[in-house]
């Protein structure tokens, strides 16, 4: 399916390149300098803020003004949107944000959870024996299918939990 959608994207560029390069080889028979900068603005999509603009490949036309659109008018944000975009932003940047493990504690599940400076509380989600220590330094990443990894200061990265409170 993926490779599907490739080669259909690929098939559309190729085509739209063929057409584009047709237009500019039209344009490399043109002598006249003025003429031939006005049809590879047209060819590539190009409006001057002047008074002349292209019309056809040999025709100009004057125009006395050129109409700009009336400004749009700023829709209205909900304010349930408004509140669920802050908090998204929030938890991007605290997760961007250096932590410190201030505790290490251990459940009678022998679940392992780390407490950090912000308040933030981890659980250990891996059988890995590697651990971390009080004052560590440990920063989240993101990893595939919504993992999340704590890493500290010297590389070590374990998988893990936010715990929610």
């Amino acid at each position: 399916m993926e490779y599907t959608r490739n080669l259909a994207l690929l098939a559309g560029l190729l085509m739209s390149l063929a057409v584009q390069s047709n237009e500019i080889n039209h344009c490399l028979k043109i002598t006249n300098s003025s003429a031939r900068l006005a049809c590879y603005d047209q060819a590539f999509g190009y409006k001057d803020g002047t008074a002349e603009q292209v019309v056809s490949k040999a025709i100009t036309m004057q125009t006395a003004t050129i109409a700009t659109p009336a400004p749009a008018e700023r829709p209205v944000a909900k304010k349930v949107t408004v509140t669920a975009a802050q908090k998204a932003y929030d938890l991007v940047i605290a997760n961007s944000l250096t932590m410190k493990i201030v505790k290490v504690s251990t459940n009678k599940r022998k679940n392992v959870y780390y407490h950090t400076d912000t308040g933030r509380v981890f659980r250990k989600n891996t059988d890995r024996t590697v651990t971390f220590r009080v004052n560590d330094q440990v920063k989240i990443e993101q990893g595939f299918l919504a993992a999340q990894f704590l890493i500290n200061q010297d590389g070590t990265k374990i998988k893990i939990k936010e715990i929610k409170r």
